[in-house]
């Protein structure tokens, strides 16, 4: 963990001088307690019915669907009915005291900048709203998690969404940003969920990656990054 711990705070440009007396900040903490709510969820009935209830929408019509995860008065999970969307997108559908949504991705990705800035609708009209799950054709279940409120909001002043990249689809990260992560991926031939996980912590953006291990519980992804020579070397890492 301690070297896990030295990359990524010279990933996130910790000052040369830093007190080596001062512990370092561990960059899984603040998403521990959500993770493990989120892993609590996940287990319950009725999580469990309504990831069941997606993927037999999706072998329906190949579509995208969506479920939106709410709780009565004595903090019981309810959920939609699932709402269908197209090949590539989708619509969260309304339920009393929403907190989370599930959604399926047709093409096998996991969450992208789509899913991250829809998140970000929902934490704006509702800030009791914490995840969004994603589910892969595959089987793969990811949580994009909200751990820091003011910091994603800091991040969206200095980096607004760009403009769809085609008609009716999701915003995205600025220019600058997306050039960023298409270096990753293609250069340096990192995955998707490397790339975002990366990306959702160098920007401080208060939303982190978390991936369902085998043993159905919740972690954080993390990308870190060092150099031999000229070259960065790209490391995928997940918190314990």
């Amino acid at each position: 963990m301690q070297l896990l711990l030295l990359i990524f705070n010279l990933l996130c440009g910790m000052p040369a001088g830093h007190n080596s007396n001062m512990p370092l900040p561990d960059p899984c903490e603040a998403a521990r307690a959500g993770a493990a709510v989120a892993t609590l969820t996940a287990q319950d009935s009725i999580f469990v019915t309504a990831l069941i209830n997606i993927k037999n929408a999706y072998k329906a019509d190949a579509n995208e669907h969506c479920i939106s995860l709410g709780k009565n008065a004595a903090g019981t999970i309810l959920a939609s009915a699932p709402a269908r969307g197209s090949t590539s997108s989708g619509k969260v559908p309304y339920i009393p005291n929403a907190f989370a949504d599930l959604h399926n991705h047709p093409n096998n990705l996991p969450p992208d900048a789509g899913d991250f800035y829809g998140l970000v609708n929902m934490v704006k009209n509702n800030p009791h709203y914490t995840t969004r799950f994603v589910i892969t054709t595959n089987g793969t279940l990811y949580a994009l998690l909200v751990t820091d409120t003011a910091a994603l909001q800091t991040f969206l002043r200095r980096y607004p969404p760009q403009s769809p990249a085609f008609t009716g689809g999701p915003k995205g990260f600025s220019v600058a940003i997306t050039d960023e992560a298409r270096e990753m991926k293609y250069a340096q031939q990192c995955s998707d969920e490397m790339v975002l996980a990366f990306i959702l912590d160098k920007y401080n953006t208060g939303v982190c990656l978390l991936k369902q291990n085998g043993r159905g519980v919740f972690n954080k992804i993390i990308t870190t990054v060092s150099s031999s020579g000229n070259q960065l070397l790209y490391h995928a890492a997940t918190c314990l």
